[in-house]
């Protein structure tokens, strides 16, 4: 067994994939001409091109424009199970899917039909493969307006029981003020709406400074420049805050100019709380299986090391506490037999 095999044999978890960048090129198309999107989209054959070779610079655009595309509960709900299945195929067994309720509610969809069909999409996946789904409902830091409202969303009993498990605050950090989205992340903590949000990409250790004192994230997502800061570093570690990575994301936006610049390796021997996702597979063009193997080909760890950050993961969740002991053990149990398989298989013969 190769390493790369036995990468793709362990179960995983993701915490980190967004619904809107997550979509099978097939799939999309045959909705769009279901939805006679050619007849009425200018410069149609543009954006099929961008779903057929995406970049990160149009990442927005991309997504903005091709979630039109979906008019009615069952594309939602097609688009759903295709991730669901994606994701089991690598093995994933749960995953946190971030939504972005304020693109959808564009196409006239009330909050409550867009939660039944991603639900819907999300029990055919489980019934199916076996893999369980929440969400994290999206504020953008470019919709500052919308976040109270979102924050609602998640917390009412609507969301909850549609298997809303937090927030997630994503965006050009540049777009507003930190405070803008202070009161919402402050009712979620009163609400126990756990929260996850992007920072460093702009703003370095500072910007993660700020998500960490003035919004008191759960979880950060990238931390661009945290190295940079030993005091900001010092906290992470301290507080054992999770930082999520996605190794492509940084290569795609420019932050390193190949995978074996990120600091992955030093994080890891900082002893900061890492996991790692793939954010936007179908833009990136990376699924969580290439992100772990990057990891150990390309960014320094051992398979081992590899494994507790997948453990991390579990760890890091917002699952119910019995879920991630249920998971954890799960997972130790199906590691040690793929250590025992892949050592067996190495053995030379006598």
């Amino acid at each position: 067994m190769s390493v790369q095999d036995f990468i793709r044999a362990m179960p995983k978890m993701e915490l980190r994939v967004q619904l809107e960048g997550s979509f099978r090129k097939d799939t999309l198309l045959l909705i769009a001409e279901q939805n006679d999107i050619p007849l009425t989209t200018k410069k149609f054959d543009k954006w099929v091109d961008l779903v057929e070779n995406p970049t990160y610079a149009q990442a927005d655009d991309l997504i903005e424009n091709v979630s039109s595309w979906l008019r009615h509960p069952d594309d939602i709900t097609r688009l759903v199970y295709d991730v669901g299945v994606d994701l089991a195929h690598q093995n994933v067994r749960y995953a946190e899917i971030g939504l972005n309720p304020s693109i959808h509610m564009l196409n006239d969809m009330s909050f409550d039909a867009f939660m039944a069909a991603v639900n819907d999409g999300r029990d055919r996946a489980e019934r199916g493969w076996g893999i369980r789904i929440g969400w994290l409902l999206i504020i953008t830091r470019e919709e500052p307006r919308r976040a109270d409202e979102i924050m609602r969303w998640a917390s009412s009993a609507v969301g909850k029981k549609a298997g809303v498990v937090g927030l997630m605050l994503i965006g050009k950090e540049d777009a507003q003020p930190v405070g803008q989205f202070e009161r919402a992340f402050a009712n979620a903590r009163k609400k126990n709406v756990p929260t996850v949000a992007s920072a460093g990409s702009t703003n370095g250790a500072e910007g993660i400074q700020q998500v960490l004192s003035v919004l008191e994230a759960d979880r950060v997502l990238d931390a661009t420049g945290l190295l940079d800061s030993p005091e900001v570093l010092d906290e992470v570690v301290n507080k054992q805050v999770p930082i999520n990575v996605c190794l492509t994301r940084a290569l795609k936006k420019g932050r390193v100019r190949k995978i074996e610049n990120y600091p992955l390796r030093r994080l890891y021997d900082e002893n900061v709380k890492l996991t790692i996702s793939s954010d936007l597979p179908s833009i990136n063009q990376s699924n969580l299986t290439d992100e772990y193997i990057m990891a150990v080909e390309q960014g320094g760890l051992s398979v081992d090391e590899l494994q507790e950050i997948a453990l991390n993961a579990i760890d890091c969740s917002f699952l119910p506490e019995e879920d991630k002991a249920q998971f954890r053990d799960e997972f130790k149990e199906q590691y040690n037999n793929l250590r025992i398989e892949h050592l067996t298989q190495e053995a030379p013969e006598s």
